[in-house]
């Protein structure tokens, strides 16, 4: 009688365990600020000052909080991405220490009507 009942409540017990302690289940509800930046190959170098957004991530993309965050200096090195982004028609940005990325911020490069005017690519 009782190898007939381990026999149920034990295979029962190690399921129970799978589904409540297993970590790949677990999904952000949010968009990786660092997804972002994978995407910034382009090495360029400033010639026109441009506004810069600090991002805050959101469930997709159009909820992005967009907030001020400064201008960029005519002669910077940073890292761009190679496409303009849909929701603000802007590159995404990084550099060594002011333009970084976590989970849940990124940097925004914005100028009026998507021109590529305000950089010049170095590698």
């Amino acid at each position: 009688m009782k190898k007939k009942l381990l026999k149920i409540i034990l295979p029962l017990l190690m399921l129970s365990f799978l589904f409540i302690f297993n970590k790949n289940t677990v999904s952000a509800s949010y968009l990786n600020g660092n997804s972002y930046t994978d995407m910034c190959t382009r090495y360029v170098k400033v010639i026109k000052p441009i506004r810069v957004y600090k991002v805050r991530t959101g469930t997709c993309e159009a909820k992005n909080k967009f907030h001020k965050y400064g201008k960029i200096k005519k002669g910077a090195k940073i890292w761009i991405s190679h496409y303009l982004m849909s929701t603000g028609g802007g590159w995404v940005v990084i550099s060594a220490h002011k333009y970084y990325s976590t989970r849940r911020t990124f940097f925004f490069a914005s100028n009026g009507h998507a021109r590529a005017n305000w950089y010049k690519r170095i590698a």
